[in-house]
């Protein structure tokens, strides 16, 4: 029976390589060919990892630190990329804010002022139906 190996290297040429930040997405070819190591955990492909598959976590490859360097960099580009995307989603949805510059203050603060407006209006909306002898149930109250 085959003893476990040590993990191999990972080549540094970067066309070799692809990273996703997305965990279990991103694989990474090594120099034989016969594995693939995925961010999170490792991919069992060949009948030499199969066997080795019940050894302890000690044995388990570990991302090297640029490999952690480079999924921290990727996460955060996410976040950032995710912010950005709420700001500009907010400033098609909010009057007032089309084609201005994107100064995040000034789209929080208008936006807040928006969601005031618009709860007024439906406070006055729910007086006015009740007013006229209608009744609104309780759910759609603010």
């Amino acid at each position: 029976m085959p003893s476990a190996q040590p993990p191999a290297s990972f080549p540094s040429n970067s066309s070799e390589s692809s990273y996703s930040p997305v965990p279990g997405s991103a694989t990474m070819n090594m120099d034989d060919g016969d594995r693939e190591r995925s961010s999170s955990t490792p991919t069992v492909t060949s009948s030499k990892q199969a066997s080795a598959a019940g050894v302890q976590d000690k044995d388990k490859p570990r991302l090297t630190e640029q490999e952690k360097k480079n999924n921290h960099i990727a996460s955060e580009q996410k976040r950032r990329a995710a912010i950005r995307e709420g700001f500009d989603r907010l400033t098609e949805l909010v009057p007032g804010l089309e084609g201005q510059g994107r100064s995040e203050s000034i789209v929080l603060k208008k936006t807040v002022d928006f969601m005031h407006l618009k709860l007024r209006e439906r406070q006055e909306l729910i007086a006015e139906i009740e007013n006229r002898g209608g009744h609104v149930d309780d759910s759609l109250r603010p």
